[in-house]
């Protein structure tokens, strides 16, 4: 604390000139230099107060006469920046560096330029050698950019006298003439001749900086006329010089609305046309966009300037119209006829168009009531009204709609004016749109609507107006996105709760393979507020929706597999019915057609079997059996013949190799009958009926006889149907079908009847009771049972035939059955009077018999078809199949 109210009164001594006090203090020698909070000494404090018999003093004492404070500066540095030349010639005596720099390297020879006078600088020079003169600064800028910058023609004499560098360039390219003509002071064209008289050369006329820039572009600039007129006088001086944005000094001339610079460089531009920049601009656009009507006067006055178009194929009085110069605008229409006031750009921008984008109500109506079509449209179907709504500016909107610009037109995209209004957020020109007639609703080609827009950028209130004009919250675009899903992506929650409260449904889903609802759009941005009020309300994202979905179509497909099965079962039902009507009416008609053809063979055989009987030595007719490959039979009472031929028994009696016969083996009674191709190489063999001897039967007819084929209840071959090949191929495998299951039928029903003809024979009694009982109750109940009674009729006729002698015989040794065999006249009568008994007496029952007993069917058509329900009719057919 002592030292530093020491260090103060040191200073104070110094500032003060109390040569006493500074005596008594600086006998400490640790005072002499002593620093204050700046770093400055006591000597330093001398200078600044101009105490130079103090300072003196401090030197004759020891003080340093090179010590710097912090901002690196000496008492000469000190002394140079006030231009005290006492000062320079006491510290320049006692050895103080002049070549010293400080925080911005500049020497005490850079401060001596900012004083008018020249001594500081004089003295200085002196001290200095040749090449000293040209010391740069921290900004590489020498004495003689100093002295040029400050307007000191007699420093810049003085240095250039020095040999001082004039083309030297500094941190910015620019030589000591830039700076001589950066300067408004008319006074400064001393100060650029001072520089032109050294060196007078097209090359430092001309020196551009880094920038491009030359002393004209600079001239120009400040509007310093004077510098300009002598800068042009020099035959080297270039006027349309351009700097690197392609902009001449005429362009900075006309953009600063220097008009005289204009006309000056206009009459010294000796190449006669005028340049552009790199935009295609020329001098003229920018001055009709600085709204300098004097100056585009000046342009519009010489001969060598027209209005041609830039780049962009706007031209002057479209810049003019984009920036509102409603005088420039007047001018240019006054001074020149020619305009067009609708030309267009090359993106097909009018003045107009120009004039709406910018706001500018005054240009509108200057340029609507010269003619402007007010619903020109550029290459993207854009109108000046959709231009003003998309920047809101609502006045020009109403001036457009005042001069009959149509409100309903749409865009390249679909979009109506009310779209560009929601894009831009502006609710005000929202309502004034739908008040002339835009639909709230109306939809973009992406199927877009205004409120979509305005959700997107979250304009609350373009959104509240467009909903309170019935704007539709639920319209989906052609992706599947509402207004609900654009404010929930971008996390505006006063947005969503607006559309929620307008009754906006939340789980609209996209179109696309995501299928995203709002809720997706807001976690996916992590947009925690959104999502949490979004489940508020019952929002669902895609993935439960798939939950719920997935739920209600297995549900849905069980159903569906329940009355498809239903569905498939029904339709083979009805199929398989369909094929039992189709095989029933088949069998009919064959019956029909066959019968009277089977009974007239009969009777042919039938004598021909009595001739056999007469040459055999079995007594009872046998039965025919027909082997399991071409299932050939022979006539009943008729052995077979052939070279294959051997001998089989009946049931219950061994064969030759000792096995026995299955009871399906024996040819089924009743089975129709017709003749082969004779010389057909077939191999039968006819069963003997076993006789009470067990005697083998052997008979052979002597008259050979066609061969016995077997036919199915409809009249045709057991295998496939030789006119199969004639068949259509979409109704073969039916034909195929129905043909199997006849086969099938065939056999269950021969071996049924083999089955009942051995129980005949083997138990009679027993058999023929419990027949006579099923067959009293069946006549009863004829109308209940008609198929019981068919059955049971059947097999008593059966019965009756083949035990023609005696119903119930019960010896244990009876005579072979040839003993009891009876005449077939004989026989037929019995049989017709068993038949009486069980039919009773009627017309029907006379045909039958008359069958019987004739071995003769004339029953026309008309006969079986009256009694084709009948059950006498049917029993009829069976009593005759054997025949």
């Amino acid at each position: 604390a002592r030292s530093t109210l020491l260090g103060s009164q040191v200073h104070a001594a110094a500032v003060n000139g109390d040569r006493s006090a500074l005596h008594r203090l600086i006998t400490d020698p640790s005072l002499r230099d002593k620093e204050d909070q700046f770093g400055r000494t006591p000597l330093m404090y001398c200078v600044l107060a101009d105490r130079l018999d103090c300072a003196v003093i401090l030197l004759k004492a020891g003080a340093s006469v090179n010590k710097a404070d912090r901002s690196k500066r000496t008492a000469l540095h000190l002394a140079a920046q006030k231009g005290n030349v006492r000062f320079l010639k006491l510290l320049l005596s006692r050895r103080a560096d002049w070549l010293q720099k400080d925080l911005e390297e500049m020497t005490p020879l850079h401060l001596a330029t900012r004083h008018r006078s020249p001594k500081c600088l004089a003295l200085l020079l002196k001290h200095m050698a040749p090449g000293e003169v040209d010391t740069q600064d921290k900004n590489k800028q020498t004495a003689l950019h100093w002295s040029a910058f400050y307007n000191h023609p007699e420093h810049v004499k003085l240095l250039i006298k020095h040999d001082s560098n004039i083309g030297i360039p500094d941190i910015e390219g620019k030589i000591p003439l830039h700076w001589a003509t950066h300067n408004k002071d008319p006074n400064a064209t001393q100060t650029v001749r001072c520089i032109l008289e050294a060196a007078p050369t097209e090359s430092l006329l001309n020196w551009q900086d880094y920038e491009g820039r030359t002393p004209l572009h600079f001239a120009v600039a400040d509007g310093n006329e004077a510098v300009v007129e002598v800068l042009t006088s020099y035959e080297g001086c270039s006027v349309t010089a351009y700097d690197n944005l392609f902009r001449t000094p005429l362009h900075w001339a006309a953009l600063l609305g220097h008009a005289k610079i204009v006309h000056l460089l206009l009459e010294r531009n000796k190449s006669g046309t005028i340049p552009s920049d790199s935009q295609g601009a020329t001098p003229l656009h920018y001055g009709a966009q600085s709204n300098f009507a004097d100056t585009v006067s000046v342009f519009l006055r010489h001969p060598s300037v027209r209005d041609d178009p830039d780049l962009e194929g706007r031209t002057a009085f479209m810049w003019a119209a984009g920036k509102g110069s409603d005088d420039v605008m007047s001018t240019m229409l006054n001074l020149k006829k020619d305009i067009d006031i609708n030309m267009a750009d090359k993106y097909g921008g009018t003045a107009l168009h120009a004039a709406a984008l910018s706001g500018h109500v005054s240009t509108v109506r200057l340029l609507l009531e010269r003619g402007a079509m007010v619903d020109a449209l550029d290459v993207m179907k854009h109108t000046p009204l959709f231009r003003a709504c998309e920047m809101g500016h609502r006045d020009v909107i109403l001036t457009l709609i005042k001069g009959g610009a149509r409100v309903d037109l749409v865009d390249l995209d679909g979009h109506t004016a009310l779209h560009w209004a929601a894009l831009g957020g502006n609710a005000e020109v929202c309502q004034i749109l739908m008040e002339n007639g835009i639909s709230p609703n109306v939809q973009d080609q992406a199927g877009r609507t205004p409120l979509q827009c305005a959700a997107y950028g979250g304009y609350i209130s373009c959104m509240a107006v467009l909903m309170e004009n019935r704007a539709d919250p639920n319209i989906q675009d052609k992706e599947g996105r509402t207004a609900l899903h654009w404010s929930c992506n971008n996390g505006y929650l006063d947005a969503v709760k607006l559309l929620l409260g307008y009754n906006a449904f939340p789980n609209h889903m996209e179109h696309n393979e995501e299928r995203y609802t709002p809720l997706d759009y807001a976690l996916l941005g992590e947009h925690q507020e959104v999502t949490q009020f979004m489940l508020e309300h019952g929002a669902l994202s895609i993935a439960a929706i798939q939950d719920i979905a997935a739920s209600t179509i297995q549900a849905v497909y069980k159903g569906y597999k329940v009355r498809k099965a239903f569905r498939e079962r029904k339709n083979l039902l009805m199929r398989h019915e369909q094929l039992r009507r189709d095989a029933k009416v088949l069998t009919e008609m064959s019956l029909s057609h066959h019968v009277c053809v089977s009974v007239s063979e009969r009777r042919s055989r039938v004598s021909k079997s009595e001739q056999c009987d007469n040459q055999s030595s079995v007594a009872t007719p046998p039965a025919t059996v027909t082997s399991p490959e071409s299932k050939p039979s022979a006539p009943l009472g008729e052995s077979p013949r052939g070279p294959n031929h051997r001998k089989t028994t009946g049931p219950g009696v061994k064969g030759p190799d000792g096995a026995r016969p299955s009871p399906a083996g024996s040819s089924r009674p009743g089975s129709a009958q017709v003749p082969c191709p004779r010389g057909t190489p077939q191999a039968t063999h006819g069963p003997v009926q076993p006789s009470r001897g067990k005697a083998p039967r052997s008979a052979h007819c002597v008259n050979p006889t066609p061969c016995i084929t077997h036919l199915t209840p409809t009249g045709s071959s057991p295998g496939p149907s030789s006119s199969m090949e004639h068949e259509p191929q979409v109704i073969r495998p039916q034909v195929l079908e129905r043909e199997s299951f006849q086969r099938k039928n065939q056999a269950a029903r021969t071996i049924q009847r083999a089955w009942r003809r051995w129980a005949c024979h083997t138990h009679p009694a027993s058999t023929m009771v419990h027949m006579w009982r099923r067959l009293k109750g069946a006549l009863s109940g004829m109308e209940q049972g008609e198929g019981s009674a068919d059955t049971t009729t059947s097999l008593l006729v059966q019965l009756l035939w083949d035990r023609p002698a005696g119903l119930f015989p019960s010896q244990k040794n009876a005579p072979p059955l040839a003993e009891h065999r009876v005449p077939l006249s004989k026989a037929a009568g019995k049989r017709n009077t068993v038949l009486q008994n069980i039919y009773g007496e009627s017309s029907l029952i006379a045909t039958v018999m008359s069958c019987v007993t004739k071995g003769d069917c004339s029953c026309t058509p008309a006969v079986w078809n009256a009694g084709h329900n009948d059950v006498a009719v049917l029993d009829h057919r069976r009593i005759m199949s054997p025949l």
